[in-house]
C-alpha cells in the first residue's frame, strides 16, 4: 500500500526534473542545446552533423591579462608578455592542426584556407591570457620562475554560412602547471618557449578530444 502512495510522488519528481531540463535548454539565447562534457561548457545545435564539411578556422583572437608594474619586473615591457606575429601564426597553426585531427578527420571533414569555400567558420579566442615573460630563454633564469604556467579561457564558436552559431564551447586551461617539480640534477624545470609550445600542443589535443566526445 505504501509503495503505491510513493509511486505518484516519484512520477511527479521525474516530470518536474524533465520540465526543468527543457526550461534550461530553452533559456539559451543562441538556441543551442547544452551537451554533457568534461569542458566547462559545450552547446550545439540539435543533430549537428559535420560529416564531409569544409571548415574555415579563423585566426585566434587574444585578450591578454592586465599586467601591473613591479620593482622585480621593471625590465620587462608589455610586449614581453605577449606573442609576436610569428608566434601568433604558430598558435593558429597549432589550433587548426589539433581541431582538424580530433574533430574533422573522424568525420571526413576538412579545413579550407578560404572562408568563401567553407560550409562553417570556427572562431576561437583566448581570453585573460596570462603568459610568463620572457618567452625566449633568458640569461636571468630566475625571472622565468616567476610563473610556472600559462593560463587562458579558451572559447570557440562554429558558425554556418548564414552566420548562425551551431556550436559553442568554453574551458579554462592551465598549460604547464606541473613544471614546478625538480628536474635533472635537482634543478627547477624552466618554463621556456620550448615547454610552453610542447605543453600547449598536448593540451589543445585534449580539449578537442573532449569536445569530440561531447558532440557524439
Amino acid at each position: 500500500m505504501h509503495k503505491l502512495l510513493y509511486l505518484p510522488l516519484f512520477l511527479f519528481s521525474v516530470i518536474l526534473a524533465a520540465c526543468g531540463q527543457q526550461t534550461a535548454v530553452a533559456e539559451r539565447s543562441d538556441g543551442l542545446q547544452a551537451r554533457p562534457s568534461q569542458l566547462d561548457e559545450v552547446a550545439a545545435a540539435f543533430a549537428l552533423d559535420l560529416g564531409g564539411a569544409r571548415v574555415y578556422i579563423a585566426p585566434a583572437e587574444i585578450e591578454y591579462s592586465k599586467r601591473f608594474s613591479s620593482p622585480f619586473r621593471r625590465h620587462y615591457r608589455e610586449k614581453d608578455y605577449q606573442l609576436d606575429l610569428r608566434e601568433r601564426q604558430r598558435l593558429d597553426a597549432l589550433l587548426a592542426q589539433a581541431f582538424t585531427e580530433k574533430l574533422l578527420k573522424p568525420r571526413n571533414a576538412r579545413q579550407v584556407l578560404e572562408q568563401v569555400e567553407a560550409d562553417y567558420t570556427l572562431s576561437i579566442s583566448l581570453q585573460r591570457f596570462s603568459l610568463a615573460a620572457p618567452l625566449e630563454p633568458s640569461p636571468w633564469a630566475w625571472r622565468i620562475y616567476t610563473e610556472q604556467s600559462a593560463y587562458a579561457e579558451l572559447k570557440g564558436t562554429l558558425y554556418n554560412r548564414d552566420g548562425s552559431a551551431v556550436m559553442h564551447f568554453r574551458d579554462r586551461r592551465n598549460i604547464g602547471e606541473n613544471l614546478g617539480s625538480a628536474g635533472p640534477g635537482g634543478r627547477l624545470q624552466r618554463f621556456t618557449n620550448v615547454t610552453f609550445w610542447s605543453d600547449l600542443r598536448v593540451d589543445m589535443r585534449r580539449v578537442f578530444a573532449s569536445l569530440d566526445k561531447s558532440l557524439l
